[in-house]
């Protein structure tokens, strides 16, 4: 219970606090018309789960009433202004605090309420929704400076007596208490949920990139959170994305700043986080990895050391792109043009042959472009030229190889395109040569592909609509599809493989 101690016989003015909790609180309603909320175009519908007609109701009521009460609330501060200062009466002077603490916090639990009832409701596919994240302090401040500490000023004033050293030491405690509860409630379901597996210990979901962060639950074959981070009070976007070894745990790309052609990295500046995957699907950006690097990092593998290797792309003002292969920890760099590259071990990384390393191409005769893939020494400086003096033998038969993806027993994973007479093919090798075919696809083309971690299970992307490049027949329905692939093979030879999601989402960068 507060104590107080009785002011002196100077008259405080409790009705200029009630007049400034008036303005202040007609200031907000102002503020929110000249600054109107970021809101996005949403094509189709929201998705709506049934509720109760009662409870639909409660949620309708609650939500009305707390938006007449936040619009009214000023001028009927304005009226308890005006009242308290025609009767200068201690007993007045509490009846109104309490009376306008009330007005001013009935409103915020009717919308709470409101939320509460509402029936829950899904964003229509590809749509992402514009929420802030929750930060206790902005919160408290909000608080702090909100008409309710006003009032509170006022009723003091009015009543001329005011708590003393020991009594605000204590409030203050029991804020700072609340505060750490709510933070407690936040953070420890996080740390102490399941990790994100399915029963058979593979990944529950799969992480999708178009710009945001599409998290498809691949038992339901539905999107579970889409997440677009914040970095500040800017929202950014999330460009490459790749898997740990820790289950939930992965590795992404920002963009910190963007330029104006989202097709050039001109302009880009990105960075590289980590990002973690709770049991529910719900992503949360964690900690920086890298520092600021120029242009857009479009490419991330993590070997199963768990060092981190990307590749990033620059522009400069005569539209002249440079490439670039990085690793972290420690940084380093090679100027080399590589999309599809990979670690071989833990100290080698393998790139497609027609890489470029300053100013020099491996290997060095072009007959051998077929024959062989290049392979960086991570070990070695970007300045010592036989980082890059490896060679790795490719696939000796015909085709255009592409996505290679090494397996836990040394085995490759490789992409054939196909044609019309042709259809595309994922296939598997032994070194260079090929041991079996594990997917055909009739329509469409493999644009991706990507492990579970005990390295028996892939996922496949597959692109139903693309026909410019590889020349095959599109498949129509969805745009794009994932495919669940086993990697141990029936007596009959076959792998098993089944549609596990379709979508509108482009799957060329996921990540499992």
């Amino acid at each position: 219970m507060l104590s107080v101690s009785t002011l002196g016989p100077r008259r405080r003015h409790p009705v200029f606090w009630w007049w400034l909790a008036a303005s202040y609180a007609l200031w907000e309603i102002i503020w929110e018309v000249l600054t109107p909320p970021r809101r996005v175009t949403c094509v189709g519908p929201p998705i709506l789960h049934p509720v109760g007609p009662v409870r639909r109701t409660a949620a309708e009521v609650a939500e009305v009433v707390a938006g007449v009460l936040y619009l009214a609330g000023p001028f009927l501060l304005m009226m308890i202004a005006l009242f308290v200062a025609r009767r200068d009466n201690a007993r007045v002077h509490l009846t109104a605090a309490v009376l306008g603490f009330g007005l001013v916090a009935l409103p915020e639990a009717l919308a709470v309420a409101a939320e509460v009832l509402r029936p829950p409701m899904e964003p229509p596919p590809g749509c992402l929704p514009d929420s802030a994240p929750f930060r206790v302090l902005p919160v408290v401040l909000a608080w702090v400076v909100s008409p309710l500490t006003m009032i509170l000023f006022a009723g003091a004033a009015g009543t001329r007596v005011r708590p003393d050293r020991s009594s605000v030491l204590r409030l203050v405690a029991a804020l700072g208490m609340i505060v750490l509860v709510v933070q407690a409630v936040r953070i420890l379901p996080e740390r102490l949920a399941a990790p994100p597996v399915a029963d058979d210990g593979t990944p529950r979901y799969a992480l999708l990139t178009g710009g945001y962060l599409e998290t498809v639950n691949l038992d339901t074959g539905r999107t579970a959170h889409e997440y677009m981070p914040y970095l500040g009070r800017r929202m950014t976007q999330i460009e490459a994305v790749a898997a740990t070894r820790e289950p939930g745990e992965y590795v992404v790309s920002v963009t910190l700043r963007q330029g104006q052609d989202t097709w050039s990295p001109r302009g880009f500046v990105s960075r590289i986080h980590r990002l973690r995957v709770d049991a529910d699907g719900q992503a949360k950006l964690g900690q920086a990895l890298s520092g600021r690097l120029n242009g857009s990092v479009d490419r991330i593998v993590v070997s199963p050391e768990g060092r981190i290797a990307y590749s990033r792309r620059t522009e400069d003002r005569d539209h002249n792109q440079t490439s670039y292969v990085g690793v972290l920890a420690p940084d380093v760099e090679w100027r080399a043009a590589a999309y599809g590259f990979y670690w071989r071990d833990a100290h080698t990384l393998v790139l497609p042959a027609d890489i470029h390393f300053t100013g020099a191409t491996y290997p060095p005769k072009p007959e051998l472009v077929k024959a062989w893939e290049g392979a960086l020494d991570v070990r070695l400086p970007a300045s010592d030229p036989s980082a890059a003096a490896v060679l790795v033998r490719a696939p000796r038969d015909n085709g255009s190889h592409t996505l290679p993806h090494p397996l836990p027993d040394g085995r490759t994973l490789r992409v054939r395109q196909g044609s019309y007479e042709q259809p595309s093919e994922l296939l598997l090798y032994d070194g260079d040569r090929k041991v079996a075919t594990v997917l055909a696809l009739s329509c469409g083309e493999i644009v991706s592909m990507a492990l579970d971690r005990s390295g028996r299970h892939l996922l496949v992307g597959k692109d139903n609509e693309n026909d410019s490049v590889a020349g095959n027949r599109p498949c129509g329905g969805k745009n794009y599809e994932l495919l669940r692939v086993g990697l141990t093979p029936t007596a009959a030879g076959a792998f098993p493989h089944r549609v596990v999601w379709r979508g509108g989402t482009y799957v060329g960068g996921f990540t499992w």
